[in-house]
């Protein structure tokens, strides 16, 4: 997220794209985070998953099981959980129109600046000259 709010905020600022963050976390969760990591982007909370299902970005596996090493034999339980949003940069464009998507296979690793800064070109057109 701190990418997205500081290294990528000119990319998409030069195009007029409003950068919106969606979690499944709760809003006092979403506010903690947002104080923690100097984020001054819109951060929206999902904790009934409504608009992560609704784009289907939900992980169904993921928060069910936790897997611990006990002695080298992995263990896994019940967690509780109702799953978690697979990472996703979406760009919709004003008509609402989802018009690139790029979605993680591994939720540590995000979206590589350069695929997103040629897909904002390739999506909103190249950006004005600074000044």
């Amino acid at each position: 997220m701190r990418r997205f709010n500081h290294e990528l905020r000119p990319l998409f600022e030069a195009r007029g794209v409003r950068v919106i963050a969606l979690s499944r976390d709760t809003a006092a969760e979403v506010a903690r985070h947002a104080a923690r990591d100097d984020l001054d982007l819109l951060l929206l909370s999902d904790p009934d998953l409504r608009v992560i299902r609704a784009f289907g970005l939900l992980h169904e596996k993921a928060g069910r099981f936790s897997t611990f090493e006990v002695l080298g034999v992995p263990l896994g339980f019940p967690t509780g959980k109702q799953g978690m949003a697979i990472p996703t940069t979406l760009l919709v464009d004003e008509g609402g129109v989802v018009r690139w998507i790029d979605q993680a296979e591994d939720y540590r690793i995000r979206g590589d600046t350069a695929r997103i800064e040629q897909a904002l070109a390739e999506v909103f057109g190249e950006a004005p000259p600074a000044g």
